[in-house]
């Protein structure tokens, strides 16, 4: 089933959540909506549901208009943030329970009831839970049993409201795995509201990042990542140090120190020497979880911080090779910097050393 998105608009009062919002997803597509609080992308996946009416515009599913579609009708699953599970009804009932309350006609038998919720329940490998009741059962597993609802009425789309996100993070990235495979096997339209990134990144074909009821940028995780369309979709996604005409002024273009140029902390190199082009700076402090190592850098010459991120074993052969501790001065060398301008867009150069500190 794909859903199409023209000109949509939706506001609360003052505020614009959806302005003229225009979206693609084809049938099968696995869609991120991603953004921060207040970007407009749980107020879409609503309208898209039926849970909210847009002030103007169309939601279409299949090319047909379901602007005002009764949720009923739309035959969407949805998944929220906290489970909505019934807590007087076994694992095995709240599963049955979409199915149960069919109009007569269109209601299984109780074999095919029975038939179909183990089934699901297998699917979501839970089905050895069917006769407990949601409070026996982890965050995790809720989760799933939650998406297994869901799924019992064979819906044409899935809807997912941050579906991990009241979830530790170990679970969190457990879950978001099994998700990924999930969609892999049953090919469901699929959208799914999140503000992490990470989650986005590893779970979905296409990235709609979204910010002030608008859509920044759309499209796979690389090409988003890659290739930002917005100082906004850089930094959202993902840190990044920025610099005012420090690392990578290109002749021709712009004053040296006027514009604005970013590094992510994974394109920078530290050396101990100096050389045109390299940002002085000292050693201020030192962060290691797990395999990855983050290094804070004072610049020399206004005080601000610099941060470098590299695999934990690179740094210590690092360390060792140029014997760094608090304090020490040595120099960072940017391998790739990212420039915005109105007129060129995006775009990613080496630096040019001539035009450097």
């Amino acid at each position: 089933m794909s859903i199409e998105i023209r000109n949509l608009n939706k506001r609360f009062g003052a505020t614009v959540v959806c302005n003229d919002l225009n979206l693609d997803i084809p049938a099968g597509e696995l869609v991120a909506l991603l953004g921060p609080s207040g970007s407009g992308k749980t107020t879409l996946l609503r309208i898209i549901a039926g849970l909210e009416v847009p002030d103007s515009g169309h939601v279409l599913f299949h090319g047909e208009d379901a602007t005002h579609t009764s949720v009923r009708e739309r035959n969407v699953g949805f998944v929220f943030q906290h489970y909505a599970l019934f807590g007087h009804m076994t694992i095995f009932e709240n599963v049955a329970f979409g199915l149960r309350v069919r109009p007569k006609a269109r209601r299984p038998s109780d074999g095919q009831i029975q038939s179909k919720v183990m089934e699901l329940l297998k699917l979501v490998q839970l089905d050895w839970v069917a006769d407990r009741y949601p409070h026996q059962l982890s965050g995790g597993q809720r989760q799933r049993i939650a998406l297994a609802r869901a799924l019992a009425v064979e819906p044409k789309v899935l809807l997912l409201d941050e579906p991990f996100g009241a979830l530790d993070a170990k679970v969190r990235k457990e879950l978001r795995r099994w998700l990924r495979r999930l969609h892999d096997e049953m090919h469901v339209t699929s959208v799914f509201v999140t503000h992490d990134q990470d989650e986005a990144m590893e779970v979905a074909d296409r990235i709609v990042v979204m910010n002030h009821g608008a859509i920044e940028q759309q499209g796979t995780p690389d090409q988003v990542y890659d290739h930002p369309a917005s100082p906004f979709v850089l930094q959202f996604l993902g840190d990044v140090n920025l610099f005012h005409g420090r690392f990578g002024h290109v002749p021709g273009s712009v004053e040296a120190g006027t514009e604005t140029v970013y590094v992510r902390p994974h394109e920078l190199d530290i050396i101990g020497h100096a050389e045109p082009g390299a940002l002085p700076v000292t050693l201020s402090q030192v962060l290691t979880v797990g395999a990855q190592t983050r290094i804070e850098f004072k610049r020399d010459d206004d005080g601000s911080y610099v941060d470098v991120e590299m695999p934990r074993s690179e740094f210590a052969a690092l360390r060792q090779r140029l014997s760094l501790s608090s304090g020490s001065r040595v120099h960072l060398r940017a391998r790739r910097i990212t420039r915005f301008s109105a007129d060129r867009g995006v775009q990613h150069d080496l630096p040019d050393p001539a035009a450097m500190i």
